[in-house]
């Protein structure tokens, strides 16, 4: 009896396994030390710039029932995180995490904060503010700020950004969406 239910176990685990989806990941990691004069003297810092670019394997419908399929294009979900070191150490003092999203042919980053994504306007030469996404306690819930405008966000499946807006003129919600940037 033991054996056919460690049979059972190990078979719904291995099938639970076999469901996640293939993904293409690439991480480039590339370290810098930079030398300043803070007026005491030289100090060096380390800074660690790390890519990462995540994309799931999708496959084409009309290939469903064959052995060998072809590969569609799908999104390329880019994080790039960046990690100082003021004093030297083993470890890294600070670290910053962005992922990049399009909104009407403008390029946007959201950088991690404590609680939730400031987002910077990367399309000019000098990144700026352009909102802040707020966490609500709520799962994938936010509150999302952009000078006057107020409205509530969601990340998508297909991991893009979509914020809703109340206009009291007209009585109606409209959308509008931060798409994942792809390659």
């Amino acid at each position: 009896m033991n054996n056919i239910i460690y049979a059972f176990a190990f078979l719904f685990a291995t099938s639970i396994w076999a469901q996640e989806k293939p993904k293409n990941i690439s991480e480039e990691s590339t370290v810098k030390t930079v030398k300043t004069n803070n007026g005491s003297g030289i100090v060096e810092k380390k800074i660690k710039v790390t890519t990462r670019e995540e994309q799931d394997i999708e496959f084409a419908q009309k290939d469903e029932n064959k052995r060998d399929k072809d590969v569609v294009d799908s999104p390329v979900k880019i994080k790039k995180t960046i990690e100082v070191d003021d004093d030297m150490g083993d470890s890294y003092d600070s670290k910053k995490e962005t992922m990049y999203y399009e909104f009407e042919g403008k390029q946007y980053g959201f950088q991690k904060v404590d609680n939730g994504f400031s987002v910077l306007n990367t399309s000019n030469e000098i990144p700026g503010a352009y909102g802040n996404i707020v966490k609500f306690n709520r799962e994938n819930h936010y509150l999302f700020q952009n000078g006057n405008d107020t409205g509530i966000g969601y990340f998508n499946e297909d991991g893009s950004f979509t914020i809703e807006y109340y206009d009291k003129n007209t009585r109606t919600v409209t959308s509008q969406e931060f798409i994942l940037v792809q390659k």
